[in-house]
């Protein structure tokens, strides 16, 4: 079983070698390793390692998706949705904060003017949250990776190539308007 492990783990680590390198030194076939996902309602996308994450249908949705590792403990949620209880950035970072990662060792918290990130570790699982208000505050975009802590060697890296690729809509209708 070790053997079997340290294989996965070395085909894992050459998979995580290509797809950090510099897009112009990857051939076409390693650059697909990171498909797109786009969500057409809300007009926010982000890139997902196909080779760790499949798309789970029995929760695609309009306004968001899921994408889970073949074991099932690596988890990436990417969703957006209307703002329906006039919630503030601070508001909804201190919700998040009670309701999602109460008792959670928080190692890193950056807030910006329409935006916010929670990472850290709760009952031996890493998480990285991120958050976005767009349109005024009338739309939350956000997407969030679980994974475990003896897995942090491979997901960290995934989560930085994931927060790269990040693009935060505008808004259900695309404009704001």
């Amino acid at each position: 079983m070790y053997a079997t492990m340290r294989r996965a783990m070395h085909a894992i680590t050459i998979l995580l070698a290509a797809a950090f390198a510099p897009a112009a030194a990857q051939p076409a076939a390693e650059r697909s390793a990171w498909p797109i996902y786009r969500n057409e309602r809300f007009g926010f996308a982000l890139a997902y390692p196909g080779a760790l994450l499949a798309p789970d249908p029995s929760l695609a949705s309009d306004a968001g998706a899921l994408f889970v590792s073949p074991d099932g403990k690596a988890r990436l949620l990417a969703s957006a949705g209307a703002n329906t209880s006039a919630e503030t950035l601070a508001s909804y970072r201190e919700f998040v904060l009670r309701e999602s990662y109460a008792g959670a060792q928080i190692d890193y918290a950056p807030v910006r003017r329409s935006w916010f990130v929670l990472s850290g570790e709760k009952d031996g699982v890493m998480f990285y949250e991120r958050i976005t208000f767009a349109c005024e505050g009338r739309v939350i975009y956000g997407w969030q990776m679980r994974y475990p802590a003896a897995e942090r060697a491979i997901y960290d890296r995934v989560v930085e190539r994931i927060h790269r690729s990040y693009q935060p809509g505008r808004g259900e209708d695309g404009n704001c308007g």
